[in-house]
């Protein structure tokens, strides 16, 4: 007997039961559907932390001071921080992987007035690339520039609802002075650009308060206006952003050597520098951990499928005890009996699996697009899953095929 016949013979026993071959399968379903929607939801989480990281900066390496000893009581010192020099020395050496280097300064909230216009607002200082680090897209004006900066001016880029509330969506507001009331300032600024708002529509990244309109002001007027850092000449952060031929994370420990060598071994800090690119391979690494984990949890159920699969074969093999007689008697080899009960319990695993590949890629697709991240099932874990469940056919269906093999040809004929 051929495989094709073989084939044809199971297929015809499973027509034969349809109601005890969709119980037999239904392990097997479950398993590998558990095993889809878990490997295509851990796809689409991982997509979506890579695409957000490159949307807010994937090359980007952020660089901080940062206290020796956590346990003890450190005093930032005016040499710690890092000057202006500094960094301009910095950018001349690696000039070849630096793109753009930006440093801000947060000023708290405040509240924009204009006329009878009032809104809650927070105030950034900024440096000219703070834009095109961060990915501020202006629709309207221009960012802050060098000379806002050496001049200390009070300019200030606000974003596009600010801009509608103001002169609405066709106005121009470039040039119009607006006030903003902080807890110990009174400026008022003149807007010079507008930016629209980067949309994170994903709930893994909490983006901060969404109610409250961010604008920016040159990190120089910042730093005059809060007495706290009046006086001061340095900066305790900045951010690089590496060209894209750069390993971010090598280059990340190179900065922070560099500016190492440049601080006093007395000093109570030490320089933190840490690369987005590298902070989204950890989080797509822990994530796809995490599925694998769940994947093998979920896969237990195939085993209790597959204990289903050898029951139900056990019991074929005593249905059939008549026919394995009349094949063993007409001069069948004991192989073939073997063959057939093999390829019949292989012949389940696989249709339960194709479905239970079909059924779980459903489940995986809503599920990612309802968390809104859209995804398409992996290629790999489902072709590992069907051939997985080939394999929970082979092993579970040989002990009860090895039985019918081993069956006395007699013994079988006198069966009833």
């Amino acid at each position: 007997m051929n495989l094709f016949e073989n084939i044809r013979l199971a297929l015809e026993g499973l027509r034969a039961n349809k109601m005890r071959a969709l119980l037999t399968m239904l392990g097997i379903i479950i398993g590998i559907a558990s095993v889809m929607a878990i490997s295509t939801l851990g796809s689409a989480m991982t997509g979506s932390v890579t695409k957000t990281m490159d949307k807010i900066g994937g090359k980007n390496i952020m660089v901080s001071l940062s206290p020796k000893n956590y346990d003890t009581q450190s005093t930032l010192q005016e040499d710690d921080l890092i000057t202006q020099e500094e960094l301009d020395a910095f950018r001349n050496t690696y000039s070849d992987q630096i793109k753009a280097i930006s440093f801000s300064t947060g000023m708290g909230s405040g509240r924009l007035n204009s006329g009878f216009i009032h809104k809650d607002v927070s105030i950034t200082g900024a440096s000219p690339d703070y834009g095109l680090v961060n990915n501020v897209n202006l629709v309207q004006g221009r960012f802050i520039s060098n000379r806002d900066m050496d001049g200390n001016r009070n300019v200030i880029i606000i974003d596009t609802t600010l801009r509608n509330n103001l002169v609405g969506v066709d106005g121009d507001v470039i040039g119009k002075e607006v006030q903003v009331d902080t807890k110990s300032t009174n400026e008022t600024y003149t807007v010079i650009g507008v930016y629209e708002k980067m949309v994170i529509d994903n709930p893994l990244f909490y983006m901060g308060d969404d109610t409250r309109v961010e604008c920016f002001i040159p990190i120089t007027t910042a730093k005059s206006l809060n007495p706290d850092t009046a006086n001061t000449v340095g900066y305790e952060s900045f951010t690089i952003m590496a060209t894209s031929n750069t390993d971010s994370a090598a280059f990340a420990q190179t900065t922070k050597d560099y500016f190492i060598k440049g601080m006093s071994p007395l000093s109570d800090y030490t320089i933190e520098a840490q690369s987005l690119e590298a902070i989204a391979s950890e989080a797509t690494g822990m994530l796809g951990t995490l599925s694998l984990g769940i994947s093998v949890i979920a896969g237990i159920s195939l085993l209790v499928g597959g204990i289903g699969v050898m029951n139900i074969m056990l019991v074929s093999v005593t249905e059939r005890t008549k026919e394995i007689g009349i094949r063993k008697a007409l001069g069948a080899r004991n192989s073939a009996i073997r063959s057939q009960f093999i390829i019949e319990a292989m012949i389940i695993c696989l249709i339960g699996g194709i479905i239970g590949v079909g059924l779980g890629s459903v489940l995986g697709i809503t599920g990612s697009t309802l968390m809104k991240f859209p995804s398409t099932p992996p290629i790999g874990p489902m072709i590992i899953a069907l051939c997985f469940s080939m394999a929970i056919g082979v092993f579970f269906g040989f002990y009860p095929a090895n039985k019918a093999a081993k069956l006395d040809p007699i013994d079988a004929l006198r069966y009833e």
